[in-house]
């Protein structure tokens, strides 16, 4: 997003200077390099381009765009794309914007500059949202986890809550602290958006012996003491050993965004993997949804457990409640001998 009013101007720019182009995938000639850098930075009047805290300096783009994306061009793409007055759809193609990404090299912008209305359009929400997709879809956070039809839902959010809601550039470059007004008010609000179509209903833990590996009849897990405050118990999800605390109070096996994360690099988690959300109350009354996730490869004592529904809470602590118990035909807690006893 950070060239989003860069790009509505430069590719007016390039629209003047087509006719001048040089030559293009097919050997056709339109003109010399020089005639058609310099019809496009004419175009734009000034060598170093200052617009609304944006600078830029268009011969250098220029001369990168004719070097680099008119010679991956047809003759006859260009032509009729004119003809349809289609050319910025043309330049806009997911091969043709990763060039026009990678000649947006020397952009200066200014910390107090604005993202409202006064600087938005049509061509540059066209390519921030192109920009956005590509960007999510090469993240390996997001592998997995977005499709391209959800990451396309998110940008197309992200980028409307940008303008309509106003943002300097310096406010916008800490969408990834999580205490940030941007990533409270548009990463989360736009991930809650997507997600909210594909809430089903979650199937809860229940006893299913084929869940279950591991040939012992029964299976003794030690319990930890933690500071007198209860007890912690090993598990293991896909080689990822946490210890958990252990509360059959509790209802649900609870994982934290640092867990999610690893499990999103290994490949333990995919778009599949999530199924829903659930409201939890915290300490202080706040109501918090987290996702819903379904893991396999969840080890425990001497049992391998799959099709575990887990909750993903960015701040809560490793929990491990009755619904993972649930997993198992029959669970004992010996609080003497300090052991829980899972039956196969």
């Amino acid at each position: 997003m950070k060239s989003l009013t860069v790009f509505s101007l430069m590719l007016f720019c390039l629209s003047n200077g087509i006719s001048q182009t040089i030559y293009t995938k097919d050997g056709k000639s339109f003109g010399l390099r020089e005639e058609f850098i310099s019809g496009c930075v004419e175009s734009a009047e000034v060598e170093l381009m200052n617009f609304n805290g944006i600078e830029m300096n268009t011969e250098n783009y220029c001369s990168c765009v004719c070097d680099n994306l008119i010679p991956t061009l047809y003759s006859y793409e260009i032509k009729e794309a004119i003809s349809n007055n289609a050319l910025l759809d043309l330049f806009t193609k997911e091969e043709n914007l990763e060039i026009l990404m990678d000649c947006i090299s020397e952009v200066k912008i200014a910390d107090d500059f604005i993202y409202n209305a006064d600087n938005q359009s049509e061509i540059g929400d066209k390519i921030a949202v192109a920009n956005c997709i590509r960007e999510i879809i090469e993240d390996p956070i997001s592998e997995g986890r977005f499709s391209y039809e959800m990451a396309e839902e998110y940008c197309l959010c992200a980028i409307d809550k940008l303008f309509s809601i106003g943002y300097t550039y310096k406010e916008l470059q800490e969408f990834e602290n999580k205490n940030s007004k941007v990533f409270n008010e548009i990463t989360i609000q736009c991930i809650n958006e997507i997600h909210q179509d594909e809430i089903e209903q979650v199937s809860q833990n229940i006893y299913n012996i084929e869940d279950i590996e591991g040939d012992y009849y029964s299976s003794k897990v030690p319990l930890l003491d933690y500071l007198n405050l209860g007890y912690k118990i090993k598990i293991s999800i896909n080689g990822i050993i946490r210890y958990y605390m252990f509360d059959t109070g509790a209802t649900d096996l609870i994982i934290n965004w640092e867990i999610e994360r690893e499990l999103l690099i290994n490949g333990s988690l995919n778009k599949e993997s999530y199924i829903g959300e659930k409201e939890y109350i915290l300490a202080n009354n706040e109501i918090i949804k987290a996702h819903l996730v379904k893991l396999n490869n969840v080890k425990i004592g001497d049992y391998t457990v799959n099709n575990v529904t887990a909750a993903i809470l960015d701040e809560g602590a490793l929990l491990c409640g009755k619904s993972f118990l649930d997993k198992f035909r029959k669970w004992v807690l010996d609080k003497e001998n300090k052991i829980l006893i899972l039956y196969k």
